[in-house]
């Protein structure tokens, strides 16, 4: 009996860790939240042809607007410079950018209103001879209703805050294109006061790029409008700063990018409910696996560096000269609520996808 009962034991025994090991295999068979959370599935899409492409010109993207801006000098005040498409690809109005009293106008990029009218920026020839900047606002016709001079600035990156100001990353320069220094590189306009704020002199935000030199251009940072903040990413120092758009309160942070393989950034987007993302890509022809990735920005006050978070699902490696699989993340192009907006690897590169960040409730 003794030995029976040692084998039904065993039996038992036997048993029971196989229930505890089959059990266990599901939970382990799913990967665990990153504290970012992962990447959901497409929620819809919307396919863009006109837009993407087609015009040698990547559009801006703002707002849940698609907004291509044509890159010509225009000499006409009655000549369309700019498309904007709605969030299901559909063409909705034209814009007509025309500061007052200027005789030809360049511009340089775009925005939306909170209403869906659009914002651009550039520069205008006026009919004195001058060269300023400008910003312009037009209604929902797509005509021009205001617009402000911003002198030597010359902004680049705009977005509109919640009280209908106007914020921009920028760069000052001379008549002859030469740099000003010490001038601030980002900049709160008013259309009725004009300039409001300055922010960042030039040689806080320089860097050294192939160059013996240290400089400064717009191309490759960032700027966001969120509710109460301006985010910026600063390509040259690799920082992450905001403005509080109330108490006008400038916090700034270096940003670890060690996790992003020396890639460089390629989106930055704030959610409504104040999450901040920034999207990196390979850098380089050299790069023998490119990848791409999301990362929240998890900057913490008092704290001079901040974290990148990677987004589970986000992290693709790919051999160089294959194309990544389909699905794979690409590019951030901004945020929509509390939806991020996404390029995909699909068929057609033509298309943007809505997503969500699903995070575990902990870090919520």
């Amino acid at each position: 009996m003794n030995s029976i009962s040692k084998q039904l034991g065993e039996v038992v025994l036997g048993a029971a860790l196989l229930m505890l090991f089959s059990a266990s295999i599901p939970a382990q068979s799913q990967a665990p939240l990153s504290e970012a959370g992962r990447i959901s599935a497409t929620l819809r899409s919307a396919s863009y042809p006109e837009a993407i492409y087609p015009h040698g010109v990547m559009p801006d993207w703002d707002r849940g607007y698609v907004i291509h801006r044509e890159i010509e000098v225009n000499y006409s005040p009655g000549a369309a410079m700019v498309v904007m498409y709605d969030a299901a690809g559909k063409r909705i109005r034209e814009g007509r950018i025309w500061p007052q009293g200027a005789g030809s106008v360049r511009i340089t990029r775009t925005a939306a209103t909170r209403e869906g009218a659009i914002l651009a920026t550039g520069w205008a020839l006026m009919q004195d001879g001058s060269a300023p900047g400008f910003i312009a606002k037009t209604d929902l016709g797509g005509n021009t209703i205001q617009s402000v001079e911003t002198g030597a600035f010359k902004p680049d990156q705009i977005c509109e805050a919640p009280d209908g100001s106007v914020w921009s990353l920028g760069k000052a320069v001379r008549s002859d294109g030469a740099p000003i220094p010490d001038t601030e590189v980002v900049r709160h306009f008013s259309f009725e006061k004009g300039l409001l704020h300055s922010f960042m002199p030039e040689n806080m935000v320089q860097g050294v790029m192939n160059s013996d030199l240290p400089w400064f251009v717009s191309h490759g940072s960032f700027l966001r409008c969120g509710k109460e903040k301006v985010s910026i990413y600063l390509r040259f120092t690799g920082e992450y700063a905001e403005i509080n758009t109330s108490s006008f309160e400038l916090k700034r942070w270096k940003l670890d990018q060690s996790v992003t393989q020396e890639r460089e950034a390629n989106g930055l987007a704030v959610t409504e409910d104040g999450r901040v993302y920034l999207s990196f890509r390979a850098n380089g022809e050299n790069v023998l696996h490119p990848m791409w990735g999301l990362y929240q920005i998890k900057a913490v006050p008092g704290n001079p560096v901040a974290e990148l978070l990677p987004v589970a699902g986000t992290i693709t490696p790919t051999d160089r000269g294959k194309f990544p699989p389909p699905g794979t993340f690409t590019m951030l192009w901004g945020a929509d609520g509390n939806q991020l907006v996404v390029w995909r690897q699909e068929a057609s590169d033509a298309s943007l996808s809505w997503v969500n960040v699903i995070h575990d409730e902990s870090t919520d």
